[in-house]
């Protein structure tokens, strides 16, 4: 049985660091990993938590919010972020823009351009940049997401990898020092992962927030990326880890 002790230690631990592991708890308790695996399974079962590979995050992590909200969260962050993105980007290239509040920030950024081309599986970014005369906009097929405004599903990654692109930009849900580029939904990732294998340059997009943030997929690791542009330095522990991995950063 789940004694009071463990689950509330537990649950706070949750409620402090959003993401819990087995063998840290267990360590905490001096209980055996087996005993914190059962009583990790009877907190899902009352809703408290979920479970993810070595461990468990909260039930207010497991899904990330609509764009609608994201978009209002953070934006000066997010503005400097698109003003060092876009210094990346540069006139007769292709890039490609997948969804997220910060990536449609940059999209506002391309008035600039003279003759850039445009993809992507956000109809949102699609009608911000169509106003820009100088960019080319394509739009992927795939099945369109009603509360996000983005197409996803298979014909969407089928699209992507019969393509390759000098840069494509993408958001993020969470960045783990251990783990890597962390996201929610399975769409997302599998359009991001494509995105990576068919890009000559890999960016992500994420403001300083999403540092420690835990979400229950990875989507890429660090030395699959070659840069990462945030709002500010990240600190020691996560720079080492970026360092180690060749992943370069750009910072305000």
């Amino acid at each position: 049985m789940l004694n009071s002790h463990r689950r509330e230690h537990i649950l706070e631990s949750i409620s402090n660091h959003n993401r819990v592991s087995v063998t840290d708890i267990a360590a905490s308790l001096n209980v055996s990993d087996e005993t914190v695996r059962r009583d990790l399974k009877d907190l899902e079962k009352e809703g408290l938590l979920r479970r993810v590979h070595g461990g468990a995050i909260g039930v207010t992590r497991i899904r990330d919010e609509p764009i609608s909200k994201r978009v209002q969260k953070a934006a000066k962050e997010k503005g400097i972020i698109a003003q060092l993105a876009v210094e990346l980007i540069s006139d007769h290239t292709s890039i490609f823009l997948d969804i997220g509040s910060t990536t449609e920030a940059l999209a506002r950024q391309l008035g600039r351009f003279s003759d850039l081309k445009l993809y992507t599986n956000s109809l949102n970014i699609a009608k911000i940049a169509i106003e820009y005369f100088g960019v080319s906009v394509f739009v992927t097929p795939g099945q369109l997401r009603k509360v996000e405004l983005d197409l996803v599903g298979y014909d969407t990654v089928s699209y992507i990898q019969s393509y390759y692109f000098d840069t494509v930009f993408m958001g993020v849900a969470g960045i783990d020092v251990d783990r890597g580029f962390m996201d929610f939904e399975e769409d997302e990732v599998r359009i991001r992962q494509a995105l990576v294998k068919s890009a000559r340059n890999k960016v992500f997009l994420a403001d300083s927030s999403k540092f420690g943030k835990s979400a229950n997929i990875r989507t890429a690791t660090f030395d699959e990326i070659d840069r990462l542009v945030t709002d500010r330095a990240p600190d020691r522990e996560f720079q080492a880890q970026f360092e180690k991995e060749g992943m370069e950063v750009i910072h305000a």
